[in-house]
């Protein structure tokens, strides 16, 4: 049975897992719910259900909402999952997963932030294709064109801290992929 423990972001394990993770993340900006992945009390990972992203090709469209749905929006910001003792305890465990976030992050999403989720979006950077996003039901509906931002010391726009800082020169493109909540 897959379980899908909340655990803060400084949890150890994820922080390993995010150093060996391809994105090698610092961390993770606004709204968040840290899971640690279990089976059979087995850990595999980490998965983390984030604030979505501001601007996305397709998302709006995709869940017909304004700028102003974003919040009903949760970004699968993080996923790193691997065998143990190089095997899975079941056949498409990672969709399987995947699956069971869709569901128990949109109750915990609720309880902890108040917004009532429709939906789940999620970046994938190639060549890797999505295919288990792909089999937990979610569907391309753009791909970005691969600005990134990092904040730096100094004032903002926003109000978050920290000066946005973007490379429109280095650009990492990437698969964007939504799907509807549906309880």
């Amino acid at each position: 049975m897959i379980e899908l423990i909340v655990t803060k972001r400084t949890d150890e394990r994820l922080l390993k897992r995010m150093e060996v993770h391809y994105s090698q993340p610092k961390g993770f900006v606004g709204r968040n719910i840290c899971y640690a992945i279990l089976c059979d009390n087995q850990y595999y990972g980490h998965i983390v259900a984030g604030s979505a992203t501001l601007h996305l090709p397709g998302r709006n469209d995709f869940f017909h909402m304004s700028k102003k749905g974003i919040n009903s929006v949760i970004n699968n910001i993080f996923f790193n999952c691997a065998p143990v003792g190089s095997k899975y305890p079941l056949r498409n465990f990672t969709t399987a997963v995947i699956k069971k976030f869709i569901h128990q992050s949109a109750q915990d999403w609720y309880n902890k932030y108040k917004d009532t989720v429709i939906g789940h979006e999620t970046l994938i950077q190639p060549p890797r294709t999505g295919e288990l996003y792909r089999r937990a039901g979610f569907c391309k509906v753009g791909v970005t064109k691969g600005y990134t931002c990092k904040r730096v010391a100094g004032t903002g726009t926003d109000d978050w801290s920290g000066k946005r800082v973007w490379d429109t020169k280095n650009l990492v493109p990437k698969i964007v992929m939504c799907r509807k909540y549906d309880e």
